[in-house]
């Protein structure tokens, strides 16, 4: 385990990265210009904020001499990274159809990878400022208040971040209320309207939720949504930052079928997963 002096030192410089991005972000969000979209390798779309991001954060992260696996510096050869037993994994601008449309659900997603799980997730929502992060011993924390970040030569102490940071907790289930499911705004398929579909009859008070990007990990970290359903394509960083910060409230994330998410693998493709905090019931046909 990653000494506690360390884990601090990293978390400081997590947060740091993420909202000093997600401000470079907002800068071009709203300059008032057209937003230039161009296709990555991978057929996604990606914009003048994403690779900005993407530099910025990289530079953050530099004094930890930790490696830097980023959705735009993906293209680290499987048989170097895989090694690796420390690194970041980075998705500069999750959202960027959410950021093109200007529906404001866009988020910047750091998390720190350990013996090929995520140890700690840096979620940073730029248009509203707030910052949730977990803590491998101290548990899920949102930062309402970013003033702590408002001098750019001296980042904020580890002190300063908890000290004006708010817990988290999440109540035990309530069977009585209404199940939450929270989906994707973007790239609904098939596959997640038939498993609505099939859900709704076992719980036909369901109430869903869309929304952009890991922004829905966030729902469920706040008690806003029980459960996060993604049966289209993500990537390693699409995942990570989420995966932590649910996992300590005391959520479970896997696959569709109960497996366990595994990262680093040498397509970097995560399959269809759930996250959820409530106990529930689905069928797979």
């Amino acid at each position: 385990m990653i000494e506690r002096e360390l884990t601090d030192f990293l978390i400081a410089a997590a947060a740091n990265a993420a909202v000093t991005a997600g401000r470079k972000i907002m800068d071009i969000y709203n300059d008032g210009e057209a937003i230039d979209v161009s296709l990555n390798s991978n057929n996604t779309i990606i914009t003048k904020a994403d690779k900005l991001s993407h530099e910025s954060i990289k530079a953050s992260l530099a004094p930890t001499r930790i490696p830097v696996m980023s959705e735009e510096g993906r293209n680290i050869l499987y048989e170097e990274r895989f090694r690796w037993d420390l690194y970041w994994l980075v998705d500069p601008l999750d959202g960027t159809r959410e950021f093109v449309a200007h529906n404001d659900e866009f988020v910047v997603c750091i998390a720190l990878m350990y013996e090929g799980k995520p140890l700690f997730g840096m979620i940073y929502i730029p248009t509203e400022e707030r910052l949730f992060f977990n803590d491998p011993d101290r548990g899920v924390f949102v930062l309402n208040n970013l003033s702590c970040f408002d001098n750019p030569v001296v980042p904020p102490s580890i002190n300063k971040l908890f000290a004006e940071a708010k817990q988290l907790n999440r109540a035990p289930w309530d069977e009585t209320k209404p199940l939450r499911v929270a989906i994707t705004r973007s790239h609904l398929n098939r596959e997640t309207e038939h498993f609505l579909s099939q859900l709704s009859k076992r719980y036909p008070d369901m109430k869903v939720i869309e929304c952009g990007s890991s922004k829905k990990f966030c729902l469920i970290a706040e008690d806003k949504a029980d459960v996060y359903v993604r049966l289209s394509g993500m990537f390693d960083w699409d995942v990570a930052a989420g995966h932590a910060i649910t996992e300590a409230l005391g959520a479970t994330i896997h696959h569709i079928d109960g497996s366990p998410i595994v990262y680093n693998k040498k397509n970097l493709d995560i399959g269809p997963f759930i996250a959820r905090y409530r106990a529930f019931k689905y069928d797979l046909e």
